[in-house]
């Protein structure tokens, strides 16, 4: 029976039109874009980091005995955007227009919620690039270690 490290590179709007460099022991060994898989089938220890133009993973130690499957996900490091963009671009966009449908009036309390939503959103774009500086993740993907059980 043969060992695996399967990478998945998830389908997630931000870096969604990346390609993604994995490297195996500091060796180019594939190139990734979104709802990618790569299988690598050998037994052993192998440093896996992942690149994508000035960003880069730090370097995780991977041990894949014979017979064993070792599952690694490939994702960013802003946990909250995707809820924070959705959430804002709705009250942007759906509360003035079902008003406008309506042809009821529009609320006061809407326009500051709109601010308010806009500048979170704004802030944590900006401050995860100061501070991160636009991470990225490479972990084990516990999700799919407990699909193929």
């Amino acid at each position: 029976m043969s060992a695996k490290i399967i990478i998945n590179k998830k389908n997630n709007f931000f870096f969604r039109n990346a390609t993604f460099t994995v490297f195996f022991d500091g060796k180019e060994v594939a190139l990734m874009a979104n709802s990618k898989t790569f299988v690598l089938e050998d037994a052993g220890i192998y440093a896996v980091q992942v690149k994508m133009k000035w960003l880069k993973t730090q370097t995780l130690i991977v041990k894949v005995e014979d017979g064993k499957e070792v599952y690694l996900e490939i994702n960013n490091g802003m946990k909250y955007y995707t809820i924070l963009y959705s959430t804002f671009l709705i009250s942007l966009l759906a509360g003035p227009l079902f008003f406008r449908l309506t042809k009821g009036l529009k609320p006061e309390w809407l326009a500051p919620v709109q601010l308010i939503l806009a500048l979170a959103f704004t802030a944590y774009t900006i401050l995860y690039f100061i501070f991160k500086r636009g991470e990225i993740w490479i972990l084990e993907d516990a999700n799919e270690k407990n699909k193929s059980r």
